[in-house]
C-alpha cells in the first residue's frame, strides 16, 4: 500500500523556512526550502509509498532535490508544473551518497537525493517509498531568463566559473589538491529537455545545491558539460590542477570527474557532448601525465557507498563510469554503454564515426485496456527519406514508477515495420528505443501513455429480493484493491436514481458485503474500484434486483 497525504493536510503541513528574496524571477540566484510537519496517513491507493498531493510553491524555481536525517535511501520520483507547459513527466532521482567528500575530508557528507534540474516551474509533487526523517525539499531559483553565454577559451574550450554565475555560489572554504589518475564520468539526472540557454542556469543551479543543501564546499564535479557540447568549469581551484571534488566518494583525491547535464538512463548522451568529453579527458590526462588509455590502479579510501573497502586497491580504466567504484547507476545505461567508444576517441583523438539518422514512429493498438487483456505496440523504423530498415531489433520500454525497463524486444519486417503484444498490469508509459549499431543512429520514439482499467465481477448476483430483507453481494477485483465502492440504484419515474454508496474492504482481491431493499420496486447494483495511482476507474456490470414484499 502506500500512504497518502490528504489534500488539506499537505497544504497546510508546509512551511517556508527562513526566506527567500520577495518575487519569484530575480536576477540574482536564492534558495528556499519546504519543510513538512505532521505525519501522512494511509490511504487505500498508497502501495506503500508516501505520496505528496500536488504543492504550488511560493516562488518560481529551476533546480530541487530532498534531504533527511539519517542514513535511509528511499526511492523519490517527482514532477513538476511550468508554465504553460503543464505537468512533466515522472522523474526518479537518486537517493543515494555515493556524491559525497571522501569520508576523511573535512566537508559534511548528508543524506540527499541528487539535484534535479527542470526548467522554470512553480509547483511540485513527489512519491518517496519510505517515511524519512526531517524531511526537506530544497529548491534553487536562478532567474527565468537565462543567463548569457560567455566567449569560450580556445584552450581548452570552458565556460569558466564566473560565466556561469559562480559569483553567486562561492565556495565555503579554500580548494584541497589531490593527484589525477583517471577520470569519472557521471550523469547529473536532470529532465533532458533543457535548452542551451538554460545550461549555464543548471550549473548554477546545481552548485547552490550542492553547497547550500548538501553543505558542500562547492559543486562536486570538476567540470560538466552539456547536450550541445559546451564544456563548463565546475569545483574551484583551477580546471588544470588536481583539485578534490565531491563526485566519487572514496577516489576524490585521485580522480577527476565530469557530469553530463541530464539523464542517460534510457538515452544516450549526443555525438558533440561526447566529442567535447573526450577533448576534456585527452588534456586532463595530458596536464597530468597520464596515458591516455590502458587501466590504472586506485586506492580506496572508503565510505558508505564505496563498493570497495578501505586500503582495498582496485584495477580501473583510465575513463570509469561512477558506477566502477560506487554503488550507484551513474552514469545511466545507456551512456555507460558508449563507454567504450569514448575510450577509443580519448585514445586516438579521432571524433566519432557519423551516425546514419534514423526515425522511429509507434502506436498502441488500444490507449486504453482491462486488466488481463492485451495492448498491441507497432510502428516503423526508417531513415529520414523513409527508406525501411529491416531486421533491426527494436526495444518496447514501459515505465509504471519513474523507472524506464525493457518489456520486449522484436524484429523489423521488411517494410521497417514491427508489432509486439504487451499484458499491462498498471498504468504505465510506453515508448520504443532503437539501440543503433554502428554507424547507424540510436532512437527513441514519443513516448505513449496506456491506460488501465480493473476488472470488477460480482458472483453469482442476485436478481430477485424481498423489502427489508438483506442481500449478499461478493466479488473479485483485478490487480488487488484495498477497497471497492457497492452502488445502489432504485428505479424512480423512470430514471434510475442512486440511493446508497458503501465503502467496501477486500482482502487478497476479494470483496464480501450486502444491502437492504427498503421498498416493493426495481432496484440496480453494480461495484466500483475508483481511479488511483496504478489504474482507470473500473465497475462491474449492473445488476438489476426485483424486489417484492413480503
Amino acid at each position: 500500500m502506500r500512504l497518502l497525504v490528504s489534500a488539506a493536510a499537505f497544504l497546510s503541513a508546509f512551511a517556508l523556512l527562513p526566506a527567500a528574496p520577495a518575487g519569484g524571477g530575480a536576477r540574482n540566484p536564492f534558495d528556499f526550502e519546504l519543510a513538512p510537519r505532521g505525519t501522512a496517513k494511509a490511504s487505500a491507493a498508497s502501495g506503500g509509498w508516501v505520496v505528496s498531493r500536488p504543492l504550488r510553491t511560493p516562488h518560481r524555481f529551476q533546480l530541487l532535490g530532498m534531504r533527511w536525517r539519517g542514513r535511509a535511501e528511499p526511492r523519490i520520483v517527482v514532477r513538476v508544473r511550468r508554465p504553460r507547459r503543464g505537468w512533466s513527466r515522472w522523474q526518479a532521482i537518486a537517493a543515494h551518497a555515493d556524491h559525497n567528500p571522501d569520508a576523511r575530508g573535512g566537508e559534511r557528507t548528508s543524506s540527499a537525493s541528487d539535484p534535479l534540474w527542470v526548467g522554470d516551474a512553480n509547483a511540485v509533487q513527489y512519491r518517496i517509498s519510505r517515511r524519512v526523517p526531517g524531511l526537506r525539499l530544497h529548491f534553487v531559483n536562478v532567474g527565468s531568463g537565462a543567463r548569457a553565454r560567455a566567449a569560450q577559451e580556445p584552450q581548452p574550450g570552458f565556460v569558466p566559473r564566473e560565466a556561469w554565475g559562480a559569483d553567486q555560489c562561492r565556495p565555503r572554504g579554500a580548494p584541497e589538491y589531490g593527484a589525477v589518475k583517471a577520470v569519472h564520468v557521471h550523469h547529473t539526472v536532470s529532465l533532458n529537455d533543457y535548452s542551451a540557454a538554460e545550461a549555464p542556469s543548471i550549473v548554477l543551479a546545481i552548485c547552490r545545491y550542492h553547497r547550500n543543501s548538501n553543505g558542500w564546499n562547492d559543486i562536486g564535479y570538476n567540470a560538466l558539460v552539456d547536450k550541445y557540447g559546451v564544456l563548463y568549469e565546475g569545483r574551484a581551484g583551477g580546471l588544470d590542477q588536481a583539485v578534490v571534488g565531491a563526485q566519487a566518494q572514496g577516489y576524490n583525491a585521485q580522480t577527476s570527474g565530469i557530469a553530463n547535464i541530464g539523464d542517460h538512463s534510457a538515452v544516450e548522451q549526443t555525438p558533440q557532448a561526447l566529442a567535447a568529453i573526450a577533448r576534456f579527458i585527452r588534456w586532463k590526462l595530458g596536464v597530468h601525465g597520464q596515458p591516455l588509455f590502458g587501466t590504472v590502479t586506485l586506492a580506496s579510501t572508503g565510505g558508505p557507498t564505496n563498493r570497495f573497502a578501505v586500503g582495498r586497491r582496485v584495477t580501473v580504466p583510465r575513463v570509469l563510469g561512477h558506477r566502477d567504484t560506487n554503488s550507484t547507476a551513474c552514469p545511466g545505461t545507456a551512456l555507460y554503454g558508449q563507454l567504450d567508444e569514448l575510450r577509443r576517441m580519448v585514445e586516438t583523438g579521432a571524433p566519432g564515426v557519423p551516425a546514419f539518422a534514423t526515425r522511429l514512429e509507434a502506436t498502441l493498438g488500444d490507449t486504453r485496456v482491462d486488466f488481463g487483456e492485451t495492448a498491441s505496440v507497432s510502428g516503423r523504423l526508417v531513415a529520414p527519406d523513409g527508406t525501411p530498415l529491416v531486421g533491426e531489433v527494436v526495444e518496447v520500454k514501459v515505465n509504471g514508477d519513474g523507472r524506464w525497463r525493457t518489456a520486449r524486444r522484436t524484429t523489423t519486417a521488411p517494410d521497417g515495420s514491427f508489432t509486439t503484444e504487451l499484458r499491462p498490469r498498471l498504468r504505465m508509459y510506453v515508448r520504443v528505443r532503437y539501440p543503433g549499431r554502428p554507424q547507424v543512429a540510436p532512437t527513441l520514439s514519443t513516448r505513449l501513455l496506456l491506460r488501465v482499467r480493473p476488472l470488477v465481477r460480482i458472483a453469482s448476483p442476485r436478481t430477485r429480493g424481498v423489502a427489508g430483507k438483506r442481500v449478499p453481494v461478493r466479488g473479485r477485483v483485478a490487480p488487488r484493491k484495498r477497497i471497492v465502492h457497492l452502488v445502489l440504484q432504485q428505479r424512480i419515474r423512470a430514471r434510475w436514481r442512486k440511493v446508497g454508496v458503501r465503502a467496501v474492504p477486500a482482502r487478497r482481491g476479494r470483496f464480501r458485503s450486502s444491502f437492504v431493499p427498503a421498498y416493493t420496486d426495481l432496484y440496480r447494483f453494480y461495484v466500483v474500484a475508483k481511479a488511483d495511482l496504478d489504474t482507470d476507474r473500473g465497475a462491474s456490470a449492473g445488476q438489476v434486483l426485483r424486489v417484492r414484499s413480503r
